[in-house]
């Protein structure tokens, strides 16, 4: 008889012991947001196939080394579980969906408290109908020119009416109720808009883009300023460092440019900038040429000069003198310089002298012959030249003197 009473104990102790352990640890979960239908299952909020959800499971006593999985049971499909309790997605199927939930605390050191579970529900709805705006993009429009697009559309309801909820149509451009954007624009550009779709059994928006094309135009850089006058001259200096360029407007960018023809030591970069250090003097005729991101081309046509910093004009000679009367004769000497220091040496012609600023050489000529000298100009850059000329001066005339 006393056996049995130790027995029946026992199997009591045995028994208060197992319902401690089993609901000691589920007790770790808070009763939020997931609520207790019974049963030891908590019911989660509702979610809708095809639209975004998003719950945390908490915990009475909220450890940051505490981990959170999914153990067994049925997760629904496209939700997640995040260590932190964190349910989220796009759930992508209709039911019911009953799932155990552990929290574990194997990061928090050895002696921490055992790992716990409890017992979920979440159901998933079947996706609602719902209206949807299934335009994606419209079609480029030309300034200046009578513009429709397509009616817009969408999809899994009824629409009203069109408006646009934000941003602005080009000037001159508008939409319809009827859905129907139309116009003759009169500015180009990329305008992005938003247009709602009011109706049952929502509204909906979506965001658009209406690109105006101007007419490609190749004109000069910075601002692209046209150009009616071709060719287009261009002066450069030998020697000295050189920038210049073109720009494209209108037409659809990437903008691409090429030249045929350019004088030696200067580039066609790709911006349109001409760039370099021409080391050729003379003169290069050149066709510059941009294609737009639809292969439509303009052309330019341009004169490049490269003037050399000094020169002698090859067949302009010294002036005849004569004896007694006033001589003054201007070296022909031409160039880019903007310095120019005149210096001579040999036989200058008795009563001449040379201007050493402006190249004049004046006076009046005393002896008559022929005389040789070395001009020599000095300019910009350390430049300089020298040339040989021979210089007449003739005697003077006798007058005749009447006989007594």
């Amino acid at each position: 008889m006393r056996r049995i009473r130790i027995l029946a104990v026992l199997a009591i102790a045995c028994f208060s012991a197992l319902a401690l352990a089993s609901g000691a640890p589920a007790g770790d979960f808070a009763d939020e947001p997931c609520s207790d239908v019974g049963g030891d299952r908590f019911l989660c909020p509702t979610a809708t196939a095809g639209s975004g959800y998003s719950l945390r499971i908490l915990l009475k006593e909220p450890y940051e080394c505490s981990v959170m999985r999914v153990t067994s049971g049925s997760f629904p499909p496209g939700l997640s579980l995040a260590s932190e309790g964190v349910v989220s997605g796009t759930p992508t199927r209709a039911g019911e969906y009953t799932f155990f939930v552990t929290v574990s605390y194997e990061n928090c050191g050895a002696d921490f408290k055992s790992a716990s579970d409890r017992q979920f529900t979440i159901r998933v709805n079947e996706q609602q109908a719902r209206l949807i705006v299934s335009t994606a993009g419209l079609p480029e429009a030309n300034i200046g020119q009578a513009y429709t697009a397509p009616p817009l559309t969408a999809a899994g309801g009824t629409v009203t009416s069109w408006t646009l909820a934000s941003g602005v149509l080009p000037t001159g451009v508008t939409l319809n109720p009827n859905g129907i954007i139309s116009g003759t624009p009169t500015q180009s550009g990329s305008f992005p808009f938003v247009v709602q779709a009011n109706g049952s059994p929502n509204n909906d928006t979506r965001q658009l883009s209406l690109f105006v094309l101007a007419p490609l135009d190749l004109g000069l850089a910075p601002a692209g300023t046209p150009i009616a006058k071709q060719p287009v001259p261009v002066n450069m200096k030998l020697t000295e460092a050189f920038t210049w360029g073109v720009k494209a407007t209108g037409g659809r960018e990437p903008y691409a440019y090429t030249a045929d023809k350019l004088p030696a030591g200067v580039t066609l970069n790709p911006d349109g900038t001409v760039t370099g250090t021409p080391t050729l003097a003379g003169v290069t005729k050149s066709t510059i040429t941009v294609k737009d991101g639809r292969g439509t081309a303009d052309t330019l046509q341009v004169t490049f000069t490269t003037k050399a910093l000094l020169a002698f004009h090859r067949t302009k000679q010294p002036r005849v003198g004569t004896v007694g009367k006033n001589y003054s004769w201007r070296l022909p000497v031409g160039g880019a310089s903007e310095t120019r220091i005149f210096l001579v040496s040999g036989a200058i012609p008795p009563g001449l002298e040379l201007d050493e600023e402006t190249g004049f050489l004046t006076g009046t000529p005393l002896v008559g012959g022929s005389f040789r000298v070395k001009i020599w100009v000095l300019g910009d850059s350390g430049t300089q030249i020298s040339k040989k000329y021979r210089i007449k001066v003739k005697a003077a005339k006798r007058t005749k003197t009447a006989s007594t």
